[in-house]
């Protein structure tokens, strides 16, 4: 079912994923974190149009990690990361031709208390959170396997007062060698 929305009065943090996520003919993936509604919308991407078409199954439940409020992607499409102001950070797999959702073993994970924010960096190893109601960020490696999260070491790092988003930079460049110029 093709479907045109707006989407107003709620907090609408889309995620991209799939294989081809180019707006230009090919499909992707799109994910929405409903907070009273406690569940994760997950739509597939016309590529040529934008139109959105709901996945068969979606809206997807986050189970005991109620009000939903961020949504990230990994950036190999794997993976689906969900901030919840309970604080917890429910973790999915992403079906790659369908765009379902299933939960990770061990979802969902403990981050800080309002957890509103979540990001994965650039080279899929991390997750991070941003805890309002703890004022710090809490800090995940991912496994690379089942997408699993483990806290890393002295997580959660403290922050400034109410901390309401997070993001990570791509880092520097390697240098240039012989061998990659």
């Amino acid at each position: 079912m093709a479907m045109k929305m707006w989407i107003f009065g709620c907090i609408v943090l889309i995620g991209l994923a799939g294989t081809g996520t180019s707006l230009w003919g090919q499909t992707g993936f799109a994910y929405v974190a409903n907070g009273n509604s406690n569940n994760v919308s997950a739509y597939s991407i016309d590529g040529t149009t934008g139109a959105l078409t709901q996945v068969a199954g979606s809206p997807f439940p986050v189970g005991s990690a109620p009000s939903p409020y961020s949504v990230a992607v990994d950036p190999t499409g794997q993976f689906v990361y969900v901030a919840s102001s309970s604080g917890n950070v429910s973790a999915y797999s992403i079906n790659g031709t369908t765009g379902a959702l299933t939960a990770v073993p061990g979802s969902p994970f403990p981050a800080g208390a309002g957890s509103v924010s979540v990001t994965v960096d650039s080279t899929g190893r991390f997750v991070y959170t941003a805890n309002s109601n703890t004022n710090n960020v809490s800090a995940f490696t991912i496994d690379e396997t089942d997408g699993h999260l483990t806290p890393v070491a002295g997580s959660p790092f403290p922050a400034g007062t109410l901390p309401v988003s997070v993001t990570t930079t791509a880092g520097p460049p390697p240098p240039v060698t012989a061998a990659n110029k």
